[in-house]
């Protein structure tokens, strides 16, 4: 009986690496066509006048709103790695931009989305900015400061990400998602739980079963401390661009 179980729990683990290892397997790909530009959409990445850069953007050929998407990519995760996310959107006829902040840490360029604001003023009108992980802390900092009209801030997401213990949202009056996964070994359950008290008590809250940390981004390992999805990347990406679209609508 003991081998039995025994054999059925390897069998459970084996199941477990071979569906993470296949879905991981073609992300870099998916990073490489979203970062290609085509007729529709024009990819391209905005330096500063000594060449830093400011962000990777996704320009449409025919716009349909004049609401775009600012994303702020998670702690030392490269930039690209969310190309695929800000593509979905601009394939669907919205500006979109994953800021670069220095050695891809979003502290050390909080202020990027002003960038991206600046660089697409007269095409953009209103901005639903989010991040991912420490970047979403970086992006509830700056809505909060930013939160006047003339700021043109329209919503806000964070995927596994909350604010700091020193930023109270609660009177935040623009919608706000919090999408987290399950099985993330990084957000916790608590952590969400716990931020509840920073936020506005209109924010939705999203628990995206059998979802990790990791697959919020576009990668071929799993993050350090992550646990191994439940689910395929595909399927947690839907629900992210889902909820990010009844925001941009």
């Amino acid at each position: 009986m003991m081998l039995t179980r025994l054999v059925k729990i390897a069998g459970f683990f084996a199941a477990v690496f071979m569906f993470h290892t296949s879905a991981h397997a073609d992300a870099q790909a998916e990073v490489d066509a979203a970062m290609t530009s085509s007729p529709a959409v024009k990819v391209f990445q905005k330096r500063d006048w000594v060449g830093v850069s400011q962000f990777f953007g996704f320009e449409p050929a025919q716009p349909v709103s004049s609401r775009g998407l600012i994303i702020y990519p998670g702690a030392f995760v490269d930039p690209r790695a969310y190309a695929p996310l800000a593509r979905h959107f601009a394939d669907l006829g919205y500006h979109a931009a994953v800021v670069t902040p220095p050695f891809n840490l979003g502290l050390l360029g909080s202020n990027y989305a002003d960038y991206v604001k600046y660089y697409w003023k007269r095409e953009v009108s209103g901005w639903v900015i989010g991040g991912h992980s420490l970047g979403g802390v970086v992006a509830a900092d700056y809505v909060n400061v930013h939160r006047a009209s003339w700021d043109k801030v329209d919503a806000l997401f964070l995927l596994a990400a909350y604010p700091n213990d020193l930023a109270y949202l609660n009177s935040l009056d623009i919608p706000v998602t919090s999408i987290w996964g399950a099985v993330d070994g990084l957000t916790t359950e608590q952590d969400i739980e716990d931020s509840k008290a920073r936020l506005p008590a209109h924010t939705k809250y999203v628990r995206i079963e059998g979802g990790n940390h990791t697959q919020f981004y576009y990668s071929d390992t799993l993050q350090s401390d992550d646990n191994p999805a439940l689910i395929s990347r595909e399927a947690q990406q839907a629900i992210v661009e889902q909820e990010i679209g009844l925001l941009l609508n």
